[in-house]
């Protein structure tokens, strides 16, 4: 057997940073090297006869560039030099990780003679290309035998300041990797899409290696979008279909990997259309692996790239370079979530001879990043490869070491995330327009670093007005927004208009002000750092949503507070009587409009139809929730959106089945049959379908205790900009006139006494009484709430611990709650608490200092460590639990919820501070909680847990959520009950537009037969014979009982089984009569004449089209019908024009 070839690209900053005259500078120093270096470097001098003349010289690169270019020129010519030149292997191996442990002492964050602090921390991020006179030395590949896993070879070329080594010596996992298919793939230079569809097909069990045979390959060449969708159709010697040739997915593939060969930083923005594109950037495919347990041990299994979320880091390195890994919580805990952590920790992973390592972990996801590593391949250039990174360049350019030592690495590690957050890249700020100013602070800060409730501006800063203007001309915004949620540089938080009026203007350059608690990474100086931190990467702009509702938490502090009970349990009749009255409210004309209406509105249909259409730019483009998952937000918005998951053709981006045109979700399916003309009097589906959504509506009311108040909104928070609120002082000012529900007066500026709070309200303190002022020096900052700069501490601080950096606030000023309510005075943490924490706070420099006692290995897998931090068990759910049971059990002020509350926050923050739960301390509050759950807990469960201990609360006040989950259930049981009685007024027959053109076609089929032309019945038993056979497997399917999936990704049996007989369905039988239209709708007819649901199931959309011509249909293309909703303003005048009409 051939020994394995295993290439590493040597591609080190200073080298390619400083040009090939700064190389040979390097190489003449080494003539006093020690061996076995100084050979090589004297060989690489001397004998490498590469001249100007002769040799292809890296092109300049225009201001626009923004990466490094390398070139690879002659990797065989310098492998021969080499292997002549050394007399031994550099690097030994083992069987474990590719690399013997090295018994010399490393250091991560510096080389081997340098200590970090020395470390040149000029060049904090990648230098553009300079025109070199002649190209660095290519890399070096050499050949081994190595008897277990592949060596990994690392070119030693000697330097008195050689780079730390990140990522290197760890252990080599495969998730897909074959040398001899790996040959075939490299022979064949198929597109990456095309090779990560075959990899995933060996993860998942569909084909192995070998089957990857050249017959089948070389059907697979050309770009992305020619062969990745054929994959599976190929590796199954089918004809492939052309129905998913023209997937946007596979196109955005190649539009990245021209911007990545182009080497110009495209992919980042703001550079102008790009095929097809206008302000396109790049990063916006998903490429997702789920872990999974093998044995003893864990596997990945890929699943379909999805054009879902960008991010910063997406877009520097390219999405086919990123790498995320979703751990399911079951694997995450005792044990068998400790050898995990000790799997990924250890190990780089390698995908089709490409070598990917983690680098951050944060809820549930772990992300890799494709270094430069190559195993059984060699670099080709002409896919990009030549501009890949090593992990400690990818740290030197995000959040280089020897800048940041003071900070705790626990923290360091944490910003990962700001890279990774998703986001729009909008505007490139000037080097000299970014500006670092200081923080407010309480009046009484007192000397040191104060106290982050101390900082009365936190996480806020300043934009222009001509930065505010150019981001909205971007974005394509109907107006300036007042402040925006962002990236830059190393900074993260708001940025709101400069109150300057000199700043204020719309045109200029643009200027960015950055406050010292929104610098999260120092960078060293902008001018040096790579153009992706300068651009502004845009999270959100102001907006407000409303009305707000109200949750199980907010609940039992407003009951705290006095607000009595008989009022909260009003506010949850009300809002469920609107809500059920506007589904089921079926008399007059155009009362199917309103139920239309009332079922987007429950579903958010449209919305989440746009946001499958626009993926990852939903928050940024005003739509959806002001800050999803609010209580775990931390940076990472992976949660953001609906994916979208073109890879299987428009059909998917509808949220379809493609073959029986089916909507996938309820809310859907039932909006296209009312929209066809059904009524749910005359169509038990349709019927059905209501009932699930009003079951729905109510669930969500008792569940989730989501109740509505009339009076609140909800908005972004920013410090005051002048200075000139009082302490308990607030502004707010909409850009949209606010109705009043009780007067019908509008006004744009709420005045008065207000409730405040952010989620999550576990402190009686987290709900604050306040008063609204309008005051003329604020009348420009619309559509955000400004809180005061003045006071012993931030307003911000007292709801929950929040700040400025994009807290979303609720703002009520319902009579029923404010007159009521008491405001509880401040709970601070319980003395002592730190005792209940293991303080594992750790700085850069002593991080350094610890590891370079360690062999390389050993350093590498700690720095990975620190890297994964976020992998660790947290506790938060459990604290979660905790603290409600407390509260439930001894009251929401006793000390014992307030300290499980405080425990839950600090919880929430151990990835940054370091703390973790004494091991004791936590077994007595696991111990102290028991396996008992409140009341209102287990009256909600569907199923009921073996031994569970259900909790009633003592005391002759009932419990605020034990009350109002009877209430709601009683609420339930009337409205459904009353649902069920509008049951007996369905007539249920069968409907004669969908019947008829199966008896149409059977009527002249009998006319035909009779004239004694029989090839009409002939063709027509033929399409009957078809049908019912795919009802038949049909039949089979829905007798299956419903089965829980397998795994993520995958339906359930019974719903495979009813697959099976919408794809028989869909293969139309053979006739000479009938055109391919009418054979659809007799069909189509025939099933729903067989059974109405087999009908819908196979041929839904076909139905709907026949109902709808039936009664003179307006035809839509699907692109208008997909945004189109029906204003509450034309309900309100088609009612009232009905009601006049009966008067």
């Amino acid at each position: 057997m051939d020994p394995k070839t295993v290439v590493y690209e040597s591609s080190d900053d200073e080298e390619y940073s400083y040009g090939w005259d700064d190389f040979k500078m390097q190489v003449e120093a080494l003539d006093h090297s020690k061996p076995p270096i100084q050979p090589l470097a004297k060989v690489l001098g001397e004998k490498l006869s590469i001249s100007q003349e002769i040799t292809p010289q890296a092109p300049r690169i225009d201001m626009g560039s923004r990466r490094r270019v390398s070139h690879d020129e002659d990797m065989f010519k310098i492998d021969e030099v080499a292997q002549r030149s050394l007399s031994k292997p550099v690097i030994e191996s083992d069987s474990d990780s590719g690399s013997a442990p090295s018994t010399e002492q490393s250091s991560l964050v510096s080389s081997r003679t340098t200590s970090m602090s020395s470390v040149g921390s000029t060049v904090t991020g990648l230098k553009r290309a300079p025109d070199w006179s002649l190209p660095p030395p290519p890399a070096v590949k050499r050949k081994c035998s190595p008897p277990g896993p592949p060596i990994v070879n690392l070119p030693q070329v000697g330097r008195k300041h050689r780079s730390p080594e990140f990522g290197v010596d760890l252990d080599v996992v495969y998730i897909a990797h074959c040398e001899k298919a790996q040959t075939l793939l490299d022979r064949h230079e198929l597109a990456w899409g095309t090779v990560f569809e075959l990899a995933r097909g060996v993860t998942r069990g569909m084909w192995k290696f070998q089957d990857m045979t050249e017959p089948r390959l070389q059907q697979l060449k050309g770009t992305n979008a020619q062969s990745a969708w054929k994959v599976v159709t190929v590796m199954a010697d089918k004809v492939p279909s052309t129905m998913a040739a023209h997937s946007e997915l596979w196109l955005e593939y190649d539009r990245e990997q021209l911007a990545l060969v182009e080497n110009k930083g495209r992919g980042l923005g703001t550079m102008g259309q790009w095929e097809g594109k206008d302000n396109w950037y790049g990063g916006k495919i998903q490429q997702v692996a789920r872990i999974v347990k093998a044995g003893s041990s864990f596997k990945f299994e890929l699943e379909k790239p999805e054009i879902r979320r960008s991010h910063r880091f997406a877009r520097f390195l390219g999405s086919r370079r990123i790498l995320q890994v979703r751990v399911p919580d079951n694997l995450t805990y005792d044990k068998v979530g400790s050898a995990l952590r000790q799997f990924l920790i250890s190990s780089k992973f390698v995908l089709c001879g490409r070598v990917f390592v983690p680098f951050h972990a944060k809820e549930g996801s772990l992300y890799l990043f494709e270094t430069n590593e190559n195993i059984d391949r060699q670099t080709n250039l002409g896919h990009g490869d030549g501009h890949r990174l090593t992990l400690y360049q990818f740290v030197k350019w995000h959040n280089p070491l020897e800048s940041n030592l003071s900070q705790p690495i626990s923290k360091w590690s944490t910003r990962w995330a700001l890279g990774l957050s998703t986001s729009v890249p909008t505007i490139e700020f000037s080097p000299e327009n970014i500006r670092f100013i200081d923080d407010q602070y309480a009046v009484d800060c007192g000397e040191g670093k104060p106290p982050a409730e101390k900082i009365m501006t936190d996480g806020c800063g300043y934009i222009s007005g001509a930065a505010l203007t150019a981001i909205m001309r971007v974005m394509k915004y109907s107006s300036r927004p007042t402040a925006v949620q962002g990236r830059i540089a190393g900074a993260k938080g708001m940025w709101v208009l400069h109150p300057d009026p000199v700043h204020q203007i719309p045109e200029g350059p643009p200027i960015i002000w950055i406050r010292d608690s929104q610098n999260k990474i120092k960078l060293g100086s902008l001018h040096k750092v790579d153009s992706a931190h300068r651009i502004f990467d845009l999270l959100a702009p102001s907006r407000v949503t409303g009305p707000s509702r109200l949750s199980s938490q907010t609940l039992v502090n407003l009951a705290h507070g006095r607000v009595p009970l008989p009022v909260l349990k009003e506010l949850m009749a009300d809002g469920l009587h609107e809500e059920v009255r506007q589904l089921t409210d079926w008399s007059g004309p155009d009362s199917m409009l309103m139920v239309w209406r009332a079922v987007e509105q429950a579903g958010r249909v449209v919305t989440s139809r746009l946001r499958r259409r626009i993926a990852g730019q939903a928050r940024a483009l005003g739509l959806g929730q002001l800050r999803p998952n609010e209580e775990l937000a931390a940076g990472i918005d992976d949660c953001d959106d609906d994916a979208v998951n073109p890879s299987l053709g428009g059909s998917v981006n509808r949220g379809r089945n493609p073959l029986s045109g089916e909507p996938l979700t309820l809310h859907e399916s039932v909006l296209e049959l009312l929209q066809a003309g059904f009524h749910p009097l005359k169509l038990d589906r349709l019927f059905g379908g209501l009932e699930r959504v009003v079951t729905l509506v109510l669930d969500e009311y008792i569940e989730k205790f989501h109740i509505p108040v009339k009076e609140s909104l909800e908005a972004y928070i920013i410090p005051d900009p002048y200075g000139v609120l009082e302490e308990g002082q607030i502004h707010f000012r909409s850009s949209e006139l606010i109705t009043d529900s009780d007067s019908g007066t509008q006004m744009d500026t709420v005045t008065g006494s207000v409730l405040v709070w952010r989620n999550p309200t576990r402190l009686p303190s987290d709900v604050q009484k306040v008063t609204a002022v309008s005051h003329p020096k604020l009348a420009n900052y619309f559509d955000v709430i400004v809180f005061p700069v003045k006071g012993e501490r931030s307003l911000a601080s007292y709801l929950g611990g929040g700040d400025y950096d994009g807290d979303t606030v609720t703002v009520v000023w319902s009579k029923r709650l404010i007159e009521n309510f008491n405001t509880s005075p401040l709970c601070t943490a319980p003395a002592g608490l730190s005792d209940d924490f293991e303080r594992e706070v750790e700085h850069v420099k002593d991080f350094d200092r610890r590891v370079s006692k360690l062999s390389q290995k050993e350093a590498q897998t700690a720095f990975q460590k620190v890297l994964l931090l976020g992998l660790a068990e947290t506790k938060i759910g459990l604290y979660s639990k905790f603290h409600d049971l407390a509260v439930y059990e001894r009251g929401y002020a006793s000390a014992t919820a307030i300290r499980l509350a405080y425990m839950f926050t600090t919880c929430l923050d151990a990835s940054k501070t370091g703390l973790r739960v004494k091991s004791h301390v936590f077994e007595e509050d696991r111990k102290s909680s028991g396996n008992r759950k409140p009341y209102y807990l287990v009256a909600l469960e569907q199923s009921k847990v073996e031994g569970q201990m259900v909790s009633r609360r003592k005391g002759s006040t009932p419990y605020v959520l034990d009350a109002l989950v009877d209430e709601g259930r009683r609420l339930r049981d009337n409205f459904l009950e009353r649902y069920s009685v509008l049951r007996s007024s369905s007539t249920n027959a069968t409907d004669h537009h969908l019947a008829s053109p199966y008896i149409s076609a059977s009527r002249r089929a009998t006319q035909a037969s009779h004239a004694g032309v029989h090839l009409l019945e002939d063709n027509l038993s033929a399409i009957k014979v078809h049908v019912k056979g795919a009802h038949g497997v049909w039949l089979a399917a829905i007798a299956l009982q419903k089965k829980a999936p397998e795994g993520r990704g995958t339906s359930d049996p019974r719903t495979q089984a009813i697959q099976k007989s919408v794809q028989q369905f869909a293969q139309r039988p053979e006739v000479l009569l009938f055109s391919d239209e009418d054979l659809k709708t007799i069909m189509a007819s025939y099933a729903y004449h067989l059974n109405c649901s087999f009908g819908f199931s196979v041929a839904f959309t076909e139905l709907c089209a026949i109902k709808a011509r039936a009664q003179s249909a307006v035809l839509f293309a699907d692109r208008f019908a997909e945004v189109m909703c029906i204003p509450s303003n034309i309900l309100r005048a088609l009612s009232q024009a009905q009601d006049d009409a009966d008067d």
